[in-house]
């Protein structure tokens, strides 16, 4: 049950990722009015993309075999944690994100991170490793 909540977390997260990235790098115009992110600059706003872009790669390689890429469990993690981090500090210093975009998906985020954490922490099986046997 565990391992099919965690692949769904993994879809989850590369379609976030890949989303965003993809429209950081070839439509920057529609980050504005689909996401209500105003994007102040361009290179930077590219290089986020880019960044995306590795990340959704990496929820790509952890989804097709999570034993095995188990440790990159806490990327995963760590790129959730920086989404919900980064709307609270806006939201502390006064920008006020008042629609369901920015704010609505804080709380899904928490539950990809509580999941990848506890994928990472778990313990692996005692499998023989595939590239070992024949």
């Amino acid at each position: 049950m565990f391992a099919i909540a965690l692949r769904a977390a993994l879809v989850i997260g590369f379609l976030v990722d890949a989303g965003i990235a993809l429209l950081a790098l070839f439509a920057q115009p529609l980050i504005a009015p689909l996401l209500d992110v105003p994007v102040k600059d361009p290179a930077l706003t590219t290089i986020y993309g880019g960044a995306l872009l590795v990340l959704a790669c990496i929820y790509a390689l952890v989804l097709r075999d999570a034993e095995r890429w188990q440790p990159l469990l806490w990327l995963c993690a760590l790129d959730q944690t920086l989404s919900v981090l980064l709307t609270a500090l806006e939201i502390a210093r006064g920008h006020v994100l008042l629609t369901v975009k920015t704010v609505g998906p804080m709380p899904i985020q928490a539950v990809l991170v509580a999941l990848f954490v506890a994928g990472a922490l778990r313990e692996r099986s005692s499998r023989i490793p595939r590239r070992y046997t024949r």
